[in-house]
């Protein structure tokens, strides 16, 4: 057999799909791809076929394949990886290299001539550091040991991406499959000893505890356990904005919204004033602790829960009760326990759209949220970044089951499609809502092809804010002017109006609140469409919270 016929028929195994961009350093991997039963999506990027393997990653909550060739396909790749890593999001990512012949040697870890094959570059140790395994195949018998345990590895304790790189002639050569040695697995996650009663007890005595619950309750496959532990305790809770908005909804009597900086002023008022402070699956990235992260729940007593030890013992947090422990077994141990709460009454304002209204003939996002709430048909939603992110993450209305996916860590531009494009193909081509600004959507906009050739059924909304919204906030509030931020700074963009039809997708666009109605025709089209939305550049936001601004 040959071993890229076996690395592919390892893929087919383990998925049905993989997302990829040819190149001579991958010719006999994708050669073996042409002739296997997997779903070849390819992509017009390699950071886009990474961030799409991210996304796939996110709704399977198993590792997304993604193939790319040596050299600039190496680097191209990268910063969908690095979003994977800082999500802890399962990925696989396979990559070819020149022939071993071809490789120049290293002398100190580095290379001794700059380089000797074409297309070569040392692309794993600059990988080595955002991924949780990275290997070069230098002897094919061992083709079975590195592929099995970089699986495991993605998936084991907390997740993230792992890169196996394959030379050219390697990929080429036959093997025996019956004599291949594979990878002895450990046990998944063994737990440390935790005392759970103290948990009980703290939560018991509560005059005013809060749950704060993250995406790895997903990862740990504990979501139904979650929910049991809500409905046993009734407990007020919320999701950390842009990881875990899609874990609680609304339909949760208790819940009191997204929490974190751009978050929900009802879960920001409970953090400033609960006295414990439960935060299961959660790093406390400073998008949760705000930058004055010495002022986070300090009258709290605080108990978090996470598989990765090191989160709760950064500069950043100050936690009482460290528990190093997955999600599903804490849980799982928490609700054989007696744990009868404290009622505590925390009133929950809804958002107020009249609140924000444009300056000029333009959309109010927080009312087009509310139309788009009623009328999402309960599909997966994906954001990018900037405004087309965060206020969708503050104020649209999702039901259970549906979900909601960010990349949080990395908040790349451009990320959007690609993510909603690898969500869609794991759903298995469902309809999927697409949320990108005009500035980020232009870092991958070619994936349009993509979406296209696929006749993959996203509904994309380009928030038209006249380019960087964010940044031109940003500008504005430290030097008093604007560059490179908008079309009167320095930045072009498109006419989407000529460009999109231009492309071949049906076409629509929202110039001010009286259009809304084409809300509805969106969602209801068949197939993928693609929505302009005409917004106030000066649109007004949600306040941002800052830790202690609500102490009562």
């Amino acid at each position: 057999m040959k071993l890229s016929d076996y690395v592919v028929k390892f893929m087919e195994e383990k998925s049905g799909d993989v997302f990829l961009l040819s190149g001579g350093g991958i010719m006999h991997l994708v050669d073996s791809i042409g002739r296997s039963k997997l779903n070849m999506v390819c992509c017009h990027h390699e950071q886009a076929a990474a961030i799409a393997a991210e996304g796939y990653g996110r709704v399977k909550n198993q590792p997304g394949f993604v193939v790319v060739t040596t050299g600039p396909g190496g680097t191209n790749a990268l910063t969908g990886i690095a979003g994977a890593w800082l999500d802890s999001i399962p990925m696989f990512v396979v990559i070819g290299q020149v022939k071993t012949d071809n490789i120049a040697p290293l002398k100190d870890g580095k290379p001794t001539v700059r380089a000797i094959g074409f297309q070569e570059l040392n692309v794993i140790d600059m990988a080595r550091p955002i991924t949780k395994y990275a290997v070069v195949v230098e002897d094919p018998s061992t083709i079975k040991y590195h592929l099995e345990r970089a699986w495991h590895e993605s998936i084991s304790g907390r997740p993230g991406p792992v890169y196996v790189e394959i030379p050219l002639d390697i990929q080429a050569m036959e093997i025996d499959e019956n004599k291949l040695e594979g990878f002895n697995a450990p046990e998944l996650y063994a737990n440390s000893d935790f005392d759970i009663q103290d948990v009980v007890e703290k939560l018991n005595n509560a005059k005013k505890p809060f749950l704060l619950v993250g995406n790895g309750v997903r990862l740990g496959n504990a979501a139904g356990e979650l929910e049991e532990f809500l409905k046993k305790t009734n407990i007020n809770a919320a999701t950390t904005i842009f990881t875990s908005d899609d874990l609680i909804t609304y339909d949760y009597p208790k819940y009191l919204g997204r929490q974190g900086m751009p978050g929900n002023e009802a879960a920001n008022y409970a953090i400033d004033n609960c006295d414990v402070l439960l935060v299961i699956g959660e790093r406390l990235q400073l998008s949760q602790t705000s930058y004055d992260y010495q002022k986070f729940a300090t009258q709290a007593f605080k108990i978090m829960v996470d598989v990765d030890e090191n989160e709760m013992h950064k500069k950043t947090v100050q936690i009482n009760l460290p528990i190093h422990c997955d999600a599903k077994t804490f849980l799982s141990e928490l609700n054989k326990q007696d744990v009868k709460l404290n009622a505590w009454d925390v009133t929950v304002k809804p958002i107020n759209a009249d609140d924000y209204q444009p300056t000029g003939d333009y959309v109010n996002i927080y009312k087009f949220l509310e139309e788009l709430s009623k009328h999402h048909h309960g599909y997966n939603v994906v954001t990018s970044d900037g405004m087309a992110s965060l206020a969708p993450h503050q104020a649209l209305r999702i039901v259970p089951g549906q979900r909601f996916i960010t990349n949080a860590g990395l908040g790349n531009m451009g990320s959007g499609l690609p993510l909603a494009i690898g969500a869609c193909v794991a759903a298995g081509n469902a309809p999927t809502i697409c949320m990108e600004g005009d500035g980020s959507i232009m870092l991958n906009i070619h994936e349009l092809q993509t979406v296209l050739y696929n006749k993959l059924p996203i509904k994309l909304f380009i928030w038209n804010n006249n380019g960087y919204f964010s940044i031109r906030g940003t500008h504005q509030n430290y030097f008093k002017k604007v560059v490179a931020a908008d079309s009167t700074s320095g930045l072009s963009l498109p006419d989407f109006s000529k460009l999109i039809p231009a492309w071949g997708f049906p076409y629509e666009r929202i110039q001010n609140d009286s259009e809304l109605d084409k809300v509805k025709k969106v969602m209801d089209h068949e197939g993928p469409i693609v929505c302009e939305l005409i917004i106030d550049p000066a649109q007004k936001m949600l306040p941002k919270w800052a830790a202690g601004m609500f102490r009562a």
